[in-house]
């Protein structure tokens, strides 16, 4: 009995600290609850930010190129969507698929919750940009993503753009595979094509 009584009275004095514990729990869930959400309605936004992007861009540069069989008609959500910042002034070729870039570029969403500028997914550079100082990202166009790849076949060395692709262009419906961008994300890049080279011989178009 003595042993009995030894752990009831144990208990009692735990007694607080487990209500304590229960109502951090009850606290922390509630906080859970209310926190708003980062991408409410996100696919509709991004839909519709598109849509509207589309009629007003002056320069639109569809899939061709890239994928699009001969005779298709490209849909809107075949295109990515173009602004000119600044015009190169090194010929009139533009890359290969299979070719290789040096890029600038920084990539952000549509304004959400927490980051009413849009979420900075990506740069290859550090803040302040130098272009003096600033050493240009490698890669191979095939390597990024269909809209990445698509504005690039359209660049010609120099070239500065403000590029607006559709998820479907970009990273789908179920977003990057680091988490860091949600399904149905329009991505807005600012790049600059600074040099490409290639193996194939012989002027292109």
């Amino acid at each position: 009995m003595n042993d009995i009584k030894i752990i009831v009275k144990g208990w009692v004095k735990l007694l607080p600290f487990y209500l304590f514990t229960l109502l951090l729990l009850f606290v922390s869930c509630s906080e859970k609850d209310d926190t708003p959400e980062e991408y409410p309605d996100w696919k509709n936004k991004n839909e519709n930010y598109f849509e509207t992007a589309f009629l007003a861009h002056e320069y639109n540069f569809s899939l061709e190129k890239f994928s699009l069989a001969e005779g298709v008609v490209a849909a809107h959500t075949d295109y990515v969507l173009v602004e000119v910042i600044e015009e190169g002034k090194e010929g009139n070729l533009t890359p290969y698929l299979t070719d290789s870039v040096l890029v600038h570029y920084v990539g952000h969403l549509l304004p959400s919750t927490t980051y009413t500028k849009g979420y900075q997914f990506d740069k290859s550079y550090l803040e302040p940009f130098d272009e003096d100082t600033a050493v240009p990202a490698g890669m191979t166009v095939k390597s990024t993503c269909i809209g990445f790849a698509t504005a690039l076949m359209n660049m010609h060395r120099g070239d500065h753009w403000r590029v607006t692709i559709p998820y479907q262009l970009g990273y789908g419906t179920s977003g990057s595979s680091d988490g860091n961008i949600p399904g149905y994300s329009t991505l807005i890049f600012e790049i600059q094509l600074v040099d490409f080279w290639t193996k194939e011989k012989g002027d292109r178009d």
